[in-house]
């Protein structure tokens, strides 16, 4: 019984860790404009653009790595 156990909850991680296993790193898309600036589009135009890894870490370069416009100050 444990050994079913433990060989189902080492599978389940197995699965959910290797879902964006693909996905680059948000100092990766800093430093590499064109795939960040591509993957950014790609990912918004998407219905959940934050759905996967990759998205996120793109969308979080853009936004944190200065690349993305801030608003106008509003307090004026």
């Amino acid at each position: 019984m444990k050994a079913g156990l433990l060989s189902l909850v080492l599978l389940a991680t197995t699965l959910l860790t290797g879902c964006d296993a693909g996905a680059k790193s948000i100092d990766w898309y800093k430093a590499h404009d064109a795939e960040r600036k591509a993957k950014y589009e790609e990912c918004t135009k998407a219905s959940d653009p934050r759905g996967t890894e990759d998205c996120r870490n793109a969308i979080d370069a853009t936004v944190y790595g200065g690349s993305f416009t801030k608003s106008p100050d509003k307090s004026r």
